[in-house]
């Protein structure tokens, strides 16, 4: 398996656990086979899917551009062209949409986290290492150094959460800043857990 396959697959699964942490409160509380049988719980478990469906493609937004980005550098492509392509893919994005989901403070605060996980990517996929963890140990040999990583990237993440809260038109501020809390909750738990698993021996 390439190492961006690796990569990918662990942030995919990462995104899931947020995803379902964070909509833990929507699950439907019953055996798999009574909620598709039962039609009063069949719209709920649709919306559900749904619903998760969508938080862990939002989840991966920028992660997948950074990583796809830092595939094409590492086969020799430019950075400003790779750069200049993910601008005009948001740019794309915001044109398109008309609902107010999307801003262009978003946009910008996210092109920032991309810039930085881009280079997360590289040093990922430079390293000889044939697993997540390993590739992730080789970058950060201590539990320390992570951390510190995980830390400067939260500020950023941060700066984006902040930017869709003041811009972004769907519900109330007060709405939006309790979903966006609950959401960085759900981060905090699972690379909690992540950074426990990985150096559980150092």
């Amino acid at each position: 398996m390439s190492k961006y396959r690796i990569i990918w697959d662990y942030e995919q699964k990462k995104a899931n656990k947020i995803a379902r942490r964070l909509l833990e409160t929507e699950r439907i509380r019953t055996s798999g086979w009574r909620k598709l049988l039962m039609p009063v719980f069949l719209p709920q478990y649709i919306r559900y899917r749904r619903k998760l469906s969508v938080t862990r493609k939002n989840l991966l937004f920028t992660k997948k551009l950074a990583l796809e980005a830092a595939k094409n550098l590492q086969l020799g492509k430019e950075r400003a062209q790779e750069i200049r392509q993910i601008e005009i893919k948001t740019r794309e994005i915001l044109n398109r949409q008309t609902k107010g989901l999307y801003t262009e403070k978003v946009r910008q605060k996210q092109l920032a986290e991309i810039e930085f996980l881009i280079n997360y990517y590289l040093d990922l996929l430079d390293s000889n290492q044939k697993n997540y963890a390993s590739m992730l140990k080789s970058k950060f040999p201590s539990k320390g150094k992570y951390l510190s990583f995980l830390d400067t990237l939260q500020k950023i993440e941060h700066a984006v959460i902040q930017a869709s809260i003041e811009t972004v038109r769907r519900g109330t501020k007060k709405e939006r800043r309790i979903w966006f809390e609950n959401l960085i909750n759900a981060i905090k738990e699972v690379r909690r857990a992540e950074v426990d698993d990985i150096f559980a021996n150092r």
